[in-house]
């Protein structure tokens, strides 16, 4: 072999892996910007779910709240229909006296 086959074998081969180098740098090039976009989707996402958390807390605390008002209308409720039941107790206490007494008259 002669010096200037080697040199072209050389040269081919360097031509090769410079071709090679520049693909891989093109590709790398391509990937970072996909890992950008992925880490601002992610930050996005983070937000997100934050946003979503202080949303559940708001919501978990209303809920306590409405079922501490609904067991305080309940009591209440309660509290009314116990009232209403003793009146009308009273009531047909005194109808049925009256009607024993009207009855005990004819």
């Amino acid at each position: 072999m002669d010096v200037n086959e080697n040199f072209e074998r050389l040269e081919r081969y360097i031509n090769r892996l410079t071709g090679d180098l520049e693909t891989l740098r093109k590709e790398n090039d391509e990937l970072n910007g996909q890992i950008q976009s992925l880490k601002q989707k992610n930050d996005t996402l983070q937000a997100d779910i934050q946003s979503l958390e202080t949303k559940i807390s708001v919501a978990s605390s209303e809920n306590e709240q409405f079922e501490k008002d609904k067991e305080v209308v309940k009591g209440r409720i309660e509290q009314l229909l116990s009232r209403l039941d003793d009146a009308f107790s009273s009531e047909n206490e005194q109808l049925e006296q009256v009607e024993a007494a009207h009855t005990e008259a004819k």
